[in-house]
């Protein structure tokens, strides 16, 4: 049995992807370790790269592009280690970060799960962590202006801005970026829930780990690069699309996790959002400051959202663990 399972899962990122592929081969020492790259229909040469620069990483070619959490179930499935590592197609593992990670879990038992700190490609810190989404907290994230959503308790504390990341920290929902978790909490079930196939399914996952009694730390030490939003697309992740599915997925984890007045009344002023923007937009082409392509990406969103028009297949909700 290997040490570590580490699960890449690829869409038209190959120059980042081989960036990625080579800090691992070259900065993981003292563990064994397999690789699984899970392209989703790549056509910009990802496999060909991928088979002739790392013939020892396993790859897995789907013919479709089936979303980030089925493609990670893919790679879970025939994963053999002790511990699995979700990893992004645009990060690099920086000096020894992985078996700092693993050396975590095996001191500290009761933790599930852990993650490294992100940085930017120009060695800055990236504030990618988040506590668990509450109705508040996501009224007062997503519906205020941003400089003042952000200077309100529930904002601050969801996206964890008055907390030290200098020192190991417990950071209930780290990004799915960089995760980490140990292989026996999820032995008989999907690593993921394919019903959050692009959003959310870390934040599920972390749930998940929280309801079996474990937690979830991030390790200042243990650093990753992370370029930031490379890994959806060609050109980065499409709003268009993306935005309508992000709501999508938030008003499906509500409805999983909490009481479905909640969902049903995120989904009510989400919706309202939209029409408000819209109606913003339509006044703006009218008095010509903004454009009718403008006006008709925001309409768009809005029919994503509304008629639930995701390219991904979803799954029923699964049951929560209690």
């Amino acid at each position: 049995m290997p040490d570590l399972s580490i699960i890449i899962v690829n869409w038209n990122t190959r120059d980042l992807l081989g960036k990625c592929l080579r800090s691992i081969y070259d900065n993981t020492d003292g563990l064994t370790f397999e690789v699984f790259v899970i392209d989703n229909a790549s056509r910009d040469g990802s496999v060909e790269m991928v088979r002739r620069e790392f013939s020892q990483a396993r790859l897995i070619r789907n013919k479709e592009n089936f979303g980030f959490a089925r493609g990670n179930n893919q790679g879970f499935s025939q994963a053999k280690g002790k511990y699995v590592l979700m990893l992004n197609p645009d990060t690099e593992v920086v000096d020894d970060a992985l078996f700092k990670m693993v050396d975590y879990l095996e001191s500290n038992q009761e933790v599930g799960a852990v993650s490294a700190r992100f940085v930017y490609p120009d060695g800055t810190f990236q504030r990618y962590y988040r506590r668990f989404p509450t109705f508040l907290s996501m009224l007062t994230t997503w519906f205020l202006p941003r400089s003042l959503g952000h200077k309100l308790r529930p904002t601050r504390a969801y996206l964890m801005l008055d907390d030290d990341f200098e020192k190991v920290i417990e950071v209930p929902q780290p990004a799915g970026s960089c995760l980490m978790v140990r292989r026996g909490l999820f032995s008989e079930e999907d690593l993921m829930d394919e019903q959050f196939p692009i959003f959310f399914n870390d934040v599920d996952l972390c749930r998940r780990i929280y309801n079996k009694g474990k937690k979830v730390y991030v390790l200042p030490d243990a650093t990753i690069i992370h370029h930031w939003s490379k890994g959806g697309s060609e050109e980065g992740k499409r709003s268009l699309f993306l935005s309508g599915e992000y709501f999508i997925s938030m008003i499906d984890y509500f409805s999983k996790y909490e009481r479905a007045v909640k969902a049903d009344l995120l989904r009510i002023l989400i919706s309202l959002g939209f029409l408000i923007r819209i109606l913003a937009f339509f006044i703006g082409y009218i008095f010509r400051i903004k454009n009718r392509e403008e006006l008709r990406i925001e309409a768009s969103r809005f029919d994503i959202f509304l008629w639930r028009k995701s390219v991904f297949e979803r799954k029923p909700l699964a049951e929560v663990e209690r």
